[in-house]
């Protein structure tokens, strides 16, 4: 399986972040949503999201007065991504292990231990 390499930074989640919760942001709403959190001025949010668009994983609407920012992937599309590139980075890309690291390590509660083995027993049945 091939490596992958990380799609985002931490300070680009953070940013994504705020877009998934509320799309179409301009860079000082997205500086103050941030403000609190980071202390970040507006040329380091104005950076992240130019690097953003580069990796094209937010999109810049420069159509109306202002220019206005949303996520261009979703979610769960993140997630899926982030998984592999720690699975690939850290466990080579064996997912039992990133399990049984949880699991020693007790970062599961039992509801996590029963969700976990519900899927499993759902994948085992496809």
């Amino acid at each position: 399986m091939p490596k992958t390499k990380r799609m985002l930074t931490e300070a680009e989640a953070k940013i994504l972040e705020v877009l998934w919760d509320r799309p179409g942001q301009t860079m000082m709403e997205i500086t103050r949503a941030l403000a609190e959190d980071t202390a970040w001025s507006k040329h380091t949010v104005t950076t992240l999201l130019k690097r953003m668009i580069e990796k094209e994983t937010v999109a810049m609407d420069d159509s109306g007065p202002v220019r206005r920012y949303s996520p261009a992937i979703g979610r769960e599309a993140v997630m899926r991504l982030e998984t592999r590139s720690l699975l690939d980075r850290l466990f080579s890309g064996n997912a039992s292990l990133l399990v049984n690291n949880l699991v020693e390590s007790g970062e599961l509660s039992r509801a996590d231990v029963e969700a976990l083995l519900k899927t499993l027993d759902g994948a085992k049945e496809e």
